[in-house]
């Protein structure tokens, strides 16, 4: 089975805002082993949307829209689809009795909303129990299923859920699971693990949140399914097993977090470059409480000099953006908290030159990087590199990858 998305509306592709819709639909067909032909955004314009919907007629099992059912004029997707199947419309009493229960009993405000109202007699009428306007399924002549949704993500994300999977096939089974990587690029993964194979399939690739491995199978069997991810899962482990940060779903802070817990000891931080991403990405996790004990923004030299020790002469002999500087701010820091795991951070963000150190238990870790990109992604390789650091030096496997 084979599906096409598009997303609907000018104002996604003026920028004014994000498809997350998109990427919600995906993320079920794939669950439902159903395979996504392609994702096309189109504006508000009825010749577009009705010859965009004929292209598909025929070439794939479903065509799912979110967005443009709303009661404006510049609202056009199911008069789009009607047109480009060569329906006809009519009052759908249910749909139009529910209007006048939204609206407490107005008709008046019904009946300026009874475009929502109207399908034709073959289409199916998808309830939207959180808005005034309902979805449809049409099927044309040559068996291609046309679903159209509302477009506010949580209109469509419960439409979805309670109405539209009960006309999706559920004779495949597909899953992914993630396997998040430390400090390796993409590159590095492949070089590291056979990406040749099937049953399950292994991908790597870059988020913002750091390197990760994609592994998917797909079988008529769940167990089957359930079989080759663990497969995958251990693969990644025989390979990979010093950088693997996690398979669940949770973010590499929370795998952080986890590990003070269990040994009751606490982080602290001194930011300069990061200016407290790495506080905030820790704080952003619950129970950050129970293990962040401080921190600190150290963006210039006096706030070094006042709150952390740092010598005057060190900057001035070194540079701030030293081996020498950072030492002295993980010494500060770890006077002031005591804290088991100290994190600094010092750097030029315009640059992409950082000094990133960790004291755990005593002993320092200090790494030199020369990163790519702006400085905002500057600063946000920093944070996943520190927090990969931290949890791979508690874990005891950091030493032996020391040149990473």
């Amino acid at each position: 089975m084979d599906a096409q998305i598009f997303s609907i509306g000018t104002e996604i592709l003026l920028g004014n805002i994000v498809d997350t819709n998109s990427k919600f639909i995906a993320e079920k067909l794939r669950e439902l082993g159903i395979n996504l032909y392609k994702m096309e955004t189109i504006g508000d314009n009825f010749d577009r949307l009705v010859e965009a919907f004929k292209a598909c007629d025929g070439k794939v099992d479903f065509v799912i829209s979110s967005g443009g059912l709303g009661p404006t004029p510049d609202d056009l997707t199911k008069e789009a689809v009607i047109k480009a199947l060569g329906l006809e419309s009519d009052l759908h009493k249910e749909s139009y009795d529910a209007l006048v229960d939204y609206f407490n009993g107005s008709k008046k405000k019904a009946y300026e909303n009874i475009k929502q109202a109207m399908f034709p007699k073959e289409a199916i009428v998808l309830k939207n129990p959180a808005g005034t306007a309902p979805g449809g399924i049409f099927t044309s002549k040559t068996g291609t299923k046309y679903i159209i949704m509302p477009g506010p993500p949580n209109e469509m994300e419960l439409m979805f859920t309670n109405e539209v999977v009960k006309y999706l096939p559920h004779d495949a089974y597909m899953k992914s699971v993630f396997a998040q990587i430390a400090l390796l690029g993409e590159w590095e993964m492949a070089r590291k693990i056979d990406l040749d194979r099937e049953k399950p399939t292994i991908s790597p690739y870059i988020t913002s949140e750091g390197p990760v491995l994609r592994i998917t199978a797909k079988d008529k069997s769940e167990s089957e399914v359930d079989r080759q991810i663990n497969k995958g899962i251990a693969i990644v482990e025989a390979n990979l097993s010093p950088y693997l940060i996690t398979c669940e779903d949770i973010k590499k802070e929370e795998v952080l977090i986890n590990l003070l817990k269990e040994r009751e000891e606490c982080i602290s931080t001194a930011e300069s470059i990061t200016g407290g991403l790495i506080a905030s990405s820790i704080i952003d996790i619950p129970g950050a409480s129970d293990v962040l004990k401080e921190s600190y923004i150290v963006y210039s030299n006096q706030a070094k000099e006042k709150l952390l020790n740092v010598s005057c002469e060190t900057i001035k002999k070194y540079d701030v953006v030293s081996e020498e500087v950072l030492v002295q701010m993980l010494d500060g820091l770890y006077q002031i908290s005591q804290s088991e795991l100290s994190i600094a951070t010092t750097g030029y963000a315009h640059t992409g030159e950082v000094f990133l150190g960790v004291l755990y238990k005593g002993k320092k870790y200090i790494k030199h990087l020369q990163l790519n990109g702006d400085r905002n992604r500057v600063r946000l390789r920093t944070k996943n590199h520190a927090i990969d650091m931290a949890i791979l030096i508690m874990r005891g496997v950091y030493e032996s990858n020391i040149s990473i």
